[in-house]
């Protein structure tokens, strides 16, 4: 060969490593890539409502593939620009990556709820959800193609002849993607009119689309001034009127699903020390708000009920809590989750049991909810007048359930010791999951017995109840935080109980048996602030008579305490 074909053939090599492609032909690779790889749950949730063993199936599969990817690259061409696209695509790709990854990993979908959670995500959370299986999808799905995008190269051209192929590009992708939808018209519509909910599954876009969303609502209660309600909150009778005040401990549980809850029925008894206990009322049809702490503990302490709730005005909107304090309650809440009390506390005293070091409960930035009980009696008897004191707990907040009870609580073997429980034996995973409901069991009976230290000079209750479920494996789906109207039973059915002291019965006029009837209707979160109204004695124009648990009970006393008086005094006239 000679010099002349050497230098040919170099420069020959060089054209074709590294490869040289247009932004056309780089943006549909990327766009394929990303609708084919991190789009897997995708596929699956339309595998699963088309029949994809024939061939309509598979023509609406095709089609759906095409449209997708024209879509996509269409609006991945607007930001072609010289020194932002290669940034652009590199950081699509890792948001694609990291939305496929625990789409595909738990089964759950990334929208604006998903996004709120993942901001308020500490990095203890953050770490039980780190592992190597996430490390290894980002190598080959993040670190791979985005090397590909650094390593090729870009053709240029002028200006002008640049500006007709993006033109003629936009134009191409637009006429295609109309096209694969008008190839299988009737099918696309049947197919998304009965199940909208697959647009959620298309990654990134939906998930993008929900930051945005998030964000835009971030800004709007951030520029609004602060909503006050229960203007008029009153305690009547007025403290001073009564002999006896009132303690009360809300339990605002963390992902304790009803279907193992043990006084439901469930075929564990993992409530034993509760079903021991007289006056525990269980209410085994309670519903959450939310199917997530970020809008499940806003909504219950919200004056408004769940088909009126915002999470956006929620945060600029007094709660319960407020209108309770404006009434004259010492109100302080006790938090012992990363992610705090969603803003619900921000106008109230509030103490972190996390950061407390007591050996056995705390430990790496965390602690067990035993710390509750920790100079639980000394803090009551502290305080004067009506209390409430509100107790976030770490409940059974997973991944890592293992990580949620003393080791003498683990009953039911083998454990998940996995923060990865797609991984573990389901049988294993539900053990883990029934040991942390074993171990809220003993901390509601514990607190309850602190409380009936305190009845000789008070009247003292507790209501509990867990702001969403899980889902432990079913139908593919693993933790929570799916859209509502999509959820699964496990995570929008919650455990709900009260206990209340005879005197406090007493005092307030309430019957036990008409209560134990009550509690076998249907009751959800948005009981939550008219029945802690009543119970503390504070009216205001916000209380519902319908949702507080306790007034049909209340009124039923009242009404025979009212006919027994007027049949005595008839008698006494005759």
């Amino acid at each position: 060969m000679t010099k002349h074909e050497t230098r040919k053939a170099s420069r020959s090599f060089q054209q074709l490593f590294p490869p040289r492609l247009s932004v056309p032909a780089l943006t549909l690779v990327v766009a394929a890539f990303i609708i084919g790889v991190d789009n897997l749950a995708f596929w699956q949730a339309l595998a699963a409502v088309t029949r994809v063993g024939d061939s309509d199936g598979w023509l609406l599969t095709a089609a759906t593939a095409v449209f997708l990817t024209s879509a996509l690259a269409l609006l991945m061409s607007l930001f072609a620009f010289r020194w932002l696209y290669k940034p652009f695509l590199i950081m699509l790709l890792l948001v694609a990556a990291v939305v496929g990854y625990f789409m595909q990993t738990y089964g759950v979908i990334v929208d604006d709820t998903m996004i709120v959670n993942t901001i308020d995500t500490d990095a203890g959370e953050v770490e039980g959800l780190l592992n190597f299986a996430l490390l290894g999808h980002l190598l080959l799905v993040w670190v791979v193609p985005s090397a590909f995008v650094l390593w090729v190269r870009i053709k240029s051209t002028v200006w002008w002849r640049q500006a007709l192929v993006r033109v003629g590009f936009g134009l191409i992708l637009t006429v295609v993607a109309l096209a694969a939808v008008a190839s299988q018209y009737k099918a696309f519509a049947l197919t998304l009119r009965a199940h909208r909910e697959l647009r959620m599954y298309v990654n990134p876009t939906y998930a993008i689309y929900s930051a945005a969303k998030v964000m835009r609502g971030e800004v709007a209660a951030a520029d609004h001034p602060l909503v006050k309600i229960g203007a008029d909150a009153q305690r009547t009778p007025p403290a001073s009127a009564r002999q006896r005040r009132k303690v009360m401990i809300l339990v605002v549980g963390e992902t304790a699903r009803a279907a193992n809850w043990g006084l439901n029925g469930y075929r564990r008894q993992t409530t034993p020390e509760l079903a021991a206990l007289k006056h525990v009322f269980n209410f085994p049809d309670a519903h959450a708000c939310g199917t997530s702490t970020a809008v499940s503990v806003p909504c219950m302490f919200a004056a408004a009920t769940r088909d009126n709730f915002d999470i956006t005005s929620a945060d600029y909107t007094e709660n319960l809590l407020d209108v309770l304090k404006r009434a004259g309650v010492s109100v302080r809440w006790l938090e012992n989750q990363a992610g705090g009390c969603k803003g619900v506390c921000d106008r109230i005293a509030t103490d972190n049991m996390r950061v407390l070091d007591i050996p056995g409960l705390c430990g790496d930035d965390h602690c067990l909810d035993g710390v509750f009980l920790q100079g639980l009696a000394e803090r009551i008897e502290a305080t004067t007048g009506d209390v409430l004191l509100v107790m976030h707990t770490m409940g059974s907040h997973g991944p890592s359930y293992d990580e949620r009870y003393p080791a003498r609580y683990r009953k039911y073997l083998p454990v998940c010791a996995s923060n990865r429980p797609q991984q573990c034996s389901r049988q294993s995973l539900i053990n883990s999951y029934d040991n942390t409901i074993r171990y809220t069991d003993h901390i509601l009976a514990a607190l309850i017995d602190v409380l009936k230290t305190q009845v000789d000079g008070a009247d003292t209750g507790l209501l509990y109840v867990s702001d969403h479920g899980e889902s432990l494996g079913e139908n593919g789906i693993y933790l929570h935080g799916f859209p509502y109207l999509l959820a699964p039973a496990q995570q929008t059915h919650i455990p709900m109980i009260a206990w209340l002291s005879p005197q406090f019965m007493q005092d307030s006029g309430l019957s036990a048996d008409c209560i134990e009837r009550q509690a076998q209707k249907r009751v959800s979160q948005d009981n939550i602030f008219s029945t802690v109204m009543a119970l503390l004695d504070v009216t205001a124009a916000e209380y519902d008579a319908e949702l507080d648990l306790f007034s049909a009970c209340r009124r039923a006393t009242d009404n025979s305490s009212r006919i027994a008086t007027e049949q005595v005094t008839a008698g006494a006239s005759g």
